[in-house]
């Protein structure tokens, strides 16, 4: 099995990713759109913040609002671009800490370290499928009209799990 740690180096430089400066607004938003995907009563939090609940990027709309309103105190739905006066210490220990709460949230679903390697490494070989694709208007790359999610290999490694989940 490829390094999952390596991998993601890879499709960040591959996609080129790694051309653009670190951006505090964008790199909290990508990590809130992604803690918000499966949420069923996103429409509520829509509703509060003045966004059509039936967007079809609707976690991605909330996440760009929610970061710059934390960054600046008041929505800023259209322009999203805001400052931050992070410094790199701060930027790194954020980022090593948001990698121990996944971890630990994959621990909590009683998968092994070695599943949650693996689980990482097919989720990579999913990602790498993106890198032909056009980026949207942040930099993130798009899924082509043939994606084949990383669902059902997932699947079968949630099987091998041992516990009562």
């Amino acid at each position: 099995m490829t390094d999952p740690i390596q991998q993601i180096y890879d499709f960040n430089y591959q996609a080129g990713l790694l051309e653009k400066p670190y951006d505090d607004f964008l790199e909290s938003s990508f990590q809130i759109e992604e803690a918000l995907e499966g949420f069923e009563h996103l429409h509520a939090l829509a509703d509060i913040l003045g966004v059509d609940p039936n967007s079809p990027k609707l976690p991605r709309e909330l996440s760009r609002i929610i970061a710059a309103t934390a960054q600046k105190g008041t929505p800023n739905p259209a322009g999203y671009n805001v400052w931050s006066d992070l410094s790199d210490l701060e930027r790194f220990d954020k980022a090593l800490d948001a990698i121990v709460f996944a971890f630990g949230s994959l621990f909590k679903l009683c998968l092994t370290p070695g599943q949650a390697l693996r689980g990482l490494s097919i989720v990579m070989n999913a990602n790498m499928a993106k890198l032909s694709m056009p980026k949207d208007a942040h930099g993130k790359l798009t899924k082509p009209p043939n994606f084949v999610g990383p669902e059902a290999q997932l699947q079968l490694i949630l099987k091998e799990r041992t516990c009562d989940n």
